[in-house]
């Protein structure tokens, strides 16, 4: 398995909408942490990007839309969370 899929960035997000996490969302959550990491590295990521990860084009076609919502949530999230530290880092450097 590739490292840069093995990364657990999205749970947080399943824990926010309360679901908790479950063996259902698992292949999406592996999804969604790849497409995280390709979306910083390449500032997009679409579903044939996915392949060299070890995806499948039906995994691809059956998984994306839940997974990109996932990581887009994050990134958001993410995007927040980066926007906050460089306003305190602003008003106390």
């Amino acid at each position: 398995m590739n490292p840069i899929s093995q990364t657990n960035l999205v749970p947080q997000v399943i824990d926010l909408i309360g679901i908790g996490f479950d063996k259902k969302f698992a292949p999406h959550l592996r999804m969604a942490n790849v497409i995280i990491k390709l979306t910083h590295k390449n500032g997009v990521c679409h579903p044939q990007d996915l392949l060299p990860f070890g995806f499948t084009k039906h995994e691809t076609k059956d998984l994306w839309h839940m997974a990109s919502a996932m990581a887009s949530i994050e990134l958001k999230l993410m995007e927040i969370e980066a926007s906050r530290n460089l306003a305190l880092r602003v008003r106390h450097g």
